[in-house]
């Protein structure tokens, strides 16, 4: 049999646990992402509820009734504002340090061929099986499309805190739908860079030693009862 283009064993299995870090790491920041569009989501609704509530005649008869109600609320309403704009922070941290765990991610499986033996082993590909450098390339790409989508999420949130509440309306759905989509982050191209670890997978069934090879030639011709006969 031929030998495996991902060298020895222990090289093999890192590179499948560098890719079922790389897939727990993508769940993480679906999970993330969920918090983070609804935090974004209610604080457009906020947003666009402020201008409505500088006119104390959106409050009608209440009013006049309770003369204190639409400052009340005003202020009610920007200090829900504020609760939800540090909550989203708190998630964008999060975002960011889920960036940086691809990224490292990502330079481990580069030193795995960076140091491999011959030193162009990593660009060898047999049969559907990813070669290492193949690997190495869909954690690079994997970190990139999460970092330039975590560019997107800051400048969004940022612009949060930088409307102008009385002609942003269109503005802040169209940002909300852009949080919501994650346009740096297709599913499909996702799903197809984590599959190349599920590959791995079957280096173990494809590729082994010759020597362990030549030991399993010998188990199945001890255990055959013509060649047992022939040997006697």
């Amino acid at each position: 049999r031929t030998s495996s283009p991902y060298g020895g064993m222990a090289d093999r299995q890192k590179f499948k646990t560098l890719y079922a870090k790389a897939k727990a790491t993508c769940d993480r920041w679906g999970a993330t992402q969920s918090r983070a569009g609804a935090l974004f989501a209610s604080a457009v609704s906020i947003i666009s509820r402020l201008p409505l509530l500088e006119d104390a005649a959106n409050f009608g008869a209440l009013a006049g009734e309770f003369s204190g109600l639409p400052e009340q609320t005003r202020v009610a309403q920007a200090e829900a504002l504020h609760r939800v704009l540090e909550s989203l922070c708190q998630e964008l941290v999060l975002f960011n340090t889920l960036c940086v765990a691809l990224e490292k991610i990502a330079k481990d499986a580069l030193a795995l061929i960076t140091f491999s033996k011959p030193a162009n082993a990593g660009a060898v590909r047999l049969g559907p099986i990813s070669s290492p450098a193949e690997a190495v390339a869909g954690l690079q790409d994997l970190w990139r499309l999460h970092k330039d989508e975590l560019s997107l999420k800051t400048a969004l949130c940022k612009e949060l805190t930088n409307v102008d509440t009385g002609n942003t309306s269109h503005e802040l759905e169209y940002a909300t739908v852009l949080f919501r989509k994650e346009p740096n982050l297709d599913p499909g191209e996702i799903d197809a860079i984590l599959d190349r670890g599920e590959t791995l997978g079957a280096v173990d069934a494809e590729f082994s030693s010759p020597r362990k090879a030549f030991a399993e030639s010998n188990s199945e011709n001890a255990s055959s009862p013509r060649l047992s006969r022939m040997t006697r």
